[in-house]
């Protein structure tokens, strides 16, 4: 796994932020600071990228992402749910614009979630409202964390990219 010197996504969703005037945080889980990272790869982000924020294990969500923990145990960490309310925290501790956010299983091990291995849960958190998709990716665990990560960004720079028109305005 390694990061492009011209991750043309990576630039257009700073492009697209640099537009709106808006900046971004990033609450990931299973990418682990991938999509963090792709993003700061690009030059200038800092006039967009607020901060990336990792929480792995579901003890380590409360305090870094400020979601209950009874929350995400009733909701299980890795539905639309819980990645929602995860991104809607961020967002108002952070005080940005947006907030994308993933939670999912890489695997090869599955662990105590009833989703299979390569499911993922998205959610965007924008001024207006927040979107969420669930997605299944195949692979090995590496894949799947680039996977997450290039989905994450689509799916940022698909909303971003509509305007106005946007769910999340």
């Amino acid at each position: 796994m390694s990061i492009q010197e011209h991750d043309l996504l990576a630039v257009r969703v700073g492009e697209l932020l640099l537009n709106r005037e808006a900046r971004l945080a990033v609450a990931e889980s299973t990418a682990g600071g991938l999509i963090s990272a792709r993003l700061i790869s690009v030059s200038g982000a800092s006039k967009w990228f607020e901060r990336g924020l990792v929480a792995y294990s579901m003890s380590s969500k409360p305090d870094t992402f400020g979601v209950d923990l009874e929350f995400l145990r009733q909701h299980g960490a890795v539905s639309p749910a819980a990645v929602a309310g995860i991104a809607e925290a961020v967002r108002v501790r952070t005080g940005v614009d947006y907030v994308l956010a993933e939670s999912g299983m890489a695997g090869p091990i599955r662990g105590r979630s009833s989703k299979p291995i390569g499911g993922v849960a998205f959610a965007l958190a924008g001024p207006e409202r927040t979107v969420g998709q669930e997605m299944h990716f195949e692979g090995s665990r590496v894949s799947i964390m680039e996977q997450i990560a290039e989905h994450a960004l689509e799916m940022l720079v698909e909303d971003l990219d509509l305007g106005p028109n946007s769910a999340l305005g």
